[in-house]
């Protein structure tokens, strides 16, 4: 009875940590339009919907530690249960981006920097796919989508390189560095995104085998 109540409890947390995933996933999407599109309702939207992310987080986290007092798991069940809190820790964290990415993005200018912003939404494309991709693992328990991820954060660290390398390669005005200082802040907050889809696949590899491998 004890083991039968368990594993539901602990099917009710993944599913949980799937609606946070699809939550977060739709924060990420509205931070890449409000960026896109200098859109500042969305922006203000992103930015107070955060608190509902933080408590996704934290009713995760206080199940995790109901189950842990009350059932006290095996060892492969600890291994589930710690999983699950490093995740649902390291999806509140890519709520937390997008809401800087909001943030910043209302300080730059509208009109401006097309090419610059181009190459952003470029690699907010793929770091997006690795969240979904990293969410897709944890939710099917896939391995080989998880273990795909090392090659694909390298692909987003060489974008953030050569975007960085790429911003002050010129002359530029106070305002243009002030803008351009706000693009960088954007590419940081994306290829910090990516590196936290790394961190859940490499949590589902953990799950899994009780490795702990460093995709990034």
């Amino acid at each position: 009875m004890l083991r039968s109540s368990f594993h539901q409890h602990m099917e009710d947390v993944k599913a949980q940590i799937t609606n946070l995933g699809a939550e977060v996933l739709q924060q990420f999407d509205r931070a890449i339009e409000a960026f896109e599109k200098s859109d500042l309702d969305l922006m203000n939207t992103i930015i107070e919907y955060d608190t509902k992310i933080n408590e996704y987080e934290l009713q995760i986290n206080n199940e995790v530690f109901q189950l842990i007092a009350r059932q006290q798991p095996v060892a492969t069940d600890l291994r589930n249960l710690i999983a699950a809190m490093k995740i649902a820790g390291d999806l509140e964290r890519v709520g937390d981006l997008t809401v800087d990415m909001a943030k910043v993005s209302k300080r730059i200018d509208k009109a401006s920097y097309a090419e610059k912003k181009q190459e952003l939404l470029q690699m907010a494309g793929d770091a997006r796919k690795m969240m979904k991709e990293s969410l897709e693992s944890f939710r099917t328990k896939n391995l080989i989508v998880a273990q795909k991820m090392a090659a694909l954060d390298d692909k987003v660290d060489a974008q953030f390189g050569h975007f960085i390398k790429g911003l002050f390669k010129n002359g530029t005005t106070e305002q243009d560095a002030e803008q351009l200082t706000q693009l960088a802040f954007i590419a940081r907050y994306i290829e910090r995104i990516a590196d936290y889809a790394t961190n859940v696949a490499e949590w589902v590899i953990y799950e899994s085998n009780g490795e702990h491998f460093d995709l990034n």
